[in-house]
């Protein structure tokens, strides 16, 4: 059972626990533009979710899409402080509740290592994202001493994205620990 308290959640939004650069530098190395429409997909508390906003601020939208009503709580409650309002909360349960081709960009963080079939949120990562979109994954790099089998090398993921025809990705580390990839 996930744990849900608040340490747990502020230790989420900490970057030293996810050994990656600030998650700001992160959105600005994405390259969102004012005005572009991005799906935060398995947004937890919102680590990329409120610098994303920010952004595409002030004509654009952010989707923030998890399966968990508090994590979606947790990113209301900080947006109202940040003052940041274009944000739209919304919980998914099978399919991601958004038209297709509706997103500039979709960003998933941190989620698919978790997942048993990853070809079903990929495919629903395209089915979101227009056309000439982008999609924006951070995972873990693989470790060698790492005990959890769940790290998916950059390679593998390529493979996942190019079975459904993202070919063109660019792949770079955020910290010592994840990687950014973007097709």
């Amino acid at each position: 059972m996930p744990r849900f308290d608040a340490d747990w959640i502020d230790s989420m939004l900490q970057p030293e626990r996810r050994g990656a650069e600030l998650p700001h530098e992160t959105v600005a190395r994405i390259g969102l533009n004012a005005g572009q429409v991005v799906a935060d997909v398995g947004c937890g508390p919102g680590f990329f979710t409120l610098p994303a906003a920010r952004a595409v601020a002030p004509s654009g939208l952010v989707y923030a899409i998890d399966r968990e009503p508090r994590m979606l709580e947790v990113i209301r409650a900080r947006a109202e402080e940040a003052q940041v309002t274009n944000l739209v909360m919304s919980q998914a349960e099978d399919a991601i509740p958004l038209a297709d081709a509706s997103v500039d960009l979709a960003l998933c963080a941190l989620v698919i290592h978790d997942l048993a079939e990853p070809d079903t949120l990929i495919r629903e990562l395209v089915r979101i994202t227009r056309p000439n979109g982008r999609i924006a994954i951070v995972e873990w790099l693989p470790d060698p001493n790492e005990t959890r089998p769940n790290r998916i090398s950059p390679d593998q993921l390529v493979g996942w994205f190019n079975r459904v025809g993202r070919v063109d990705s660019d792949i770079a580390a955020i910290g010592p620990r994840q990687y950014l990839a973007i097709f």
